[in-house]
């Protein structure tokens, strides 16, 4: 459910209309974002946490692809997910929520390769560990407009107060 609340609030921008009206603005037009429905949310990960996000993705009608080397087509099937290679999900997923383990195999899993891969206007929510995006590369890619915002509750280094990421306009 965090995860689901994160991509909420990044999706429609719900921090920052909070701040401004809270600021005395009523900036309704700059505060629409976009919708959720219709739209794919790539899992990487698709364990106990990633499949309980996909269940509830799938109840908001999203389609959802997962990138997990252990599930098996069968689990798949019953998670109603399409099973796919990571630069699969990279280019299709409008939304790309993390949840693996940080190993040899999944540490910096996001980096500017697989950045440069994916849609324009991507979004991606990591609730998982730090260590498995690329900080420099995600900042670039936030900087350069190719990643529209990031939902982040875990960091490399943590407490992130001197993280650039950490005061982003664009991340939550």
């Amino acid at each position: 459910e965090h995860a689901i609340a994160m991509m909420f609030a990044l999706a429609r921008q719900l921090p920052e209309a909070n701040q401004s009206t809270k600021a005395g603005k009523w900036e309704k037009t700059r505060f629409m974002g976009v919708e959720v429905t219709g739209k794919t949310l790539g899992i990487i990960g698709c364990g106990t946490i990633g499949s309980i996000v996909a269940d509830r993705a799938r109840g908001l009608r999203m389609r959802v692809l997962a990138y997990d080397p252990f599930l098996s087509p069968e689990r798949a099937k019953e998670l109603g997910v399409e099973r796919v290679e990571l630069d699969v999900l990279f280019r299709r997923a409008d939304f790309i929520s993390l949840h693996t383990p940080l190993t040899d195999q999944t540490r910096n899993i996001i980096d500017a390769a697989g950045i440069a891969k994916m849609k324009k206007g991507v979004r991606i929510i990591n609730c998982a560990r730090g260590g498995l995006i690329v900080e420099k590369d995600l900042l670039e890619a936030l900087n350069s407009g190719h990643v529209a915002g990031a939902a982040l509750d875990v960091f490399e280094v943590e407490p992130a107060t001197s993280n650039p990421l950490f005061t982003h306009e664009n991340v939550i």
